[in-house]
């Protein structure tokens, strides 16, 4: 083999720490030249005797949230490159751009532990993220991604925030959402409802956990739009939201701080336990239990419930945020959270703060905001799990398969692609009038869209034509 090669690398390699990755390949295995992103996935000019082990270890290494589809190799003459470097992206001279995005996952093992810990200095920030967790989709504008193409532009990286940045060595190496409280978005509470008592704490987390004590309903703006949230323990609190909001029986989603919380008032599986605990972190539909603490205007009149755990810094500290300096809760404050979607009948999820105001005023006592931009929209994904009847010779009984089965797919999974066998024609595939869905084919694949609803009004269409 030559001993430089020019390698593109197609798949979900954006915004997944795909760049460090080859970086500190490049640097173990002694090899020269650079790698960028661009419209297409990421570019790499290597060089050097390692170069056929660097190309067999860019796919049994890559980094967890990447998915590879496909590496192209192409040999070069040899060029003399005297490092290896991280170039700025290319923007592929005005070509139309098609790369695959990572969908948004949750906060990571690691940010938890910074997020809990007094002697780190994201103590309690409700951004934090690194390359291995974070918005991806709800905040990416264009491609390729890069910081000044997501809603992130607005931040500038503080010194010790750029250090991280700039750092191979670190876990937030090109990690485009990298913020802290010196220098990334902030949490403000509002009170809008005169009855309540104006929460005492200088904070805006704290002062939502004690409007929810008292049994008020909160909009929490989160990862790809506002929820509707209050304690789920409350009944009186969950029968006023079920009257202001939904007057039917159809249940609310609710988030528990924890497996081990969810198990006490539902029955969980392992592959649903498997399910709650994924990065994705879908509402999973689990059987109630008996006698459960949770208001029975919850779900009435049906023995599912709609379960999720905390995905984002900031609802974890809705669970555990101190309300004194000082004084973590050995317990979390709530058992569970109603967690519902943010929006009036049939419309879309809010995303603004404005809008956030003007739409949801009626409905809530008060706001917990923040100065991220939602660039995409993204409700929560609803899962289930069914068994499916293998067939099996007639000798042998069918043997139950767990199938995920899908009620709304959304965040987490959009815009997850699905890989033909074959390239295709361009198409466009518009769902129906009723829980809308679109799909888009484009060579090899297929992607589908975040759940839109029902298109029976303009702010939906809005919403279509945006996605």
């Amino acid at each position: 083999m030559a001993l430089r090669a020019q390698i593109i690398v197609k798949g979900i390699v954006q915004g997944v720490g795909f760049r460090p990755f080859v970086y500190n390949l490049a640097g173990s295995l002694k090899l020269k030249g650079f790698v960028t992103n661009t419209s297409d996935g990421v570019f790499i000019d290597a060089e050097g005797p390692a170069l056929p082990e660097f190309i067999e270890k860019l796919r049994d290494q890559a980094p967890p949230l990447s998915e590879i589809t496909d590496v192209s190799v192409s040999p070069l003459p040899f060029h003399g490159y005297s490092d290896f470097t991280i170039r700025k992206s290319a923007d592929q001279g005005g070509r139309l751009p098609f790369t695959l995005i990572s969908p948004d996952v949750s906060i990571c093992d690691d940010c938890l532990r910074e997020l809990r810990d007094p002697a780190n200095r994201r103590y309690l920030y409700p951004f934090i993220n690194c390359t291995n967790c974070g918005p991806r989709y709800s905040i990416t504008k264009a491609v390729p991604y890069d910081r000044p193409n997501t809603t992130m532009v607005d931040f500038t990286l503080c010194p010790e925030c750029s250090k991280e940045y700039h750092n191979p060595e670190d876990r937030r190496f090109h990690a485009q959402p990298n913020a802290c409280f010196t220098c990334g978005p902030q949490v403000t509470f509002e009170l809008t409802n005169a009855a309540y008592n104006k929460p005492g704490h200088a904070t805006g987390i704290a002062a939502a956990i004690e409007l929810l004590k008292q049994g008020g309903i909160v909009a929490v703006k989160g990862l790809g739009g506002f929820h509707i949230a209050c304690d789920a323990s409350n009944d009186s609190a969950v029968k006023r939201l079920r009257e202001k909001k939904r007057k039917s029986n159809k249940p609310f989603a609710v988030m528990a701080p924890s497996l081990q919380t969810a198990q006490e008032f539902c029955v969980v599986s392992e592959e649903e336990q498997g399910l709650l605990l994924s990065n994705r972190r879908p509402v999973v539909l689990l059987a109630g239990k008996e006698g459960a603490f949770l208001s029975a205007a919850v779900s009435p009149q049906n023995r599912f419930i709609g379960v999720m755990l905390p995905y984002t810094p900031l609802h974890q500290l809705l669970f555990y945020h101190p309300l004194r300096p000082g004084h973590g809760p050995e317990t979390p404050h709530f058992t569970a959270l109603v967690m519902t979607s943010g929006n009036l009948s049939e419309e879309p999820i809010v995303r603004d703060n404005q809008e956030a105001l003007e739409k949801l005023s009626g409905l809530v006592d008060g706001f917990l905001f923040h100065n991220r931009d939602i660039f995409m929209r993204v409700d929560d994904s609803v899962v289930r799990i069914s068994e499916l009847k293998e067939g099996s010779p007639a000798s042998a009984a069918p043997t139950p398969k767990p199938k995920i089965s899908f009620i709304r797919r959304s965040r987490g999974y959009a815009p997850d692609a699905i890989r033909f066998h074959d390239d295709g024609p361009e198409v466009l595939g518009c769902g129906a009038d009723l829980k809308n869905t679109f799909t888009l084919t484009k060579g090899p694949f297929a992607v589908m869209s975040q759940h839109i609803g029902d298109v029976e009004n303009y702010e939906t269409i809005k919403f279509f034509e945006e996605s």
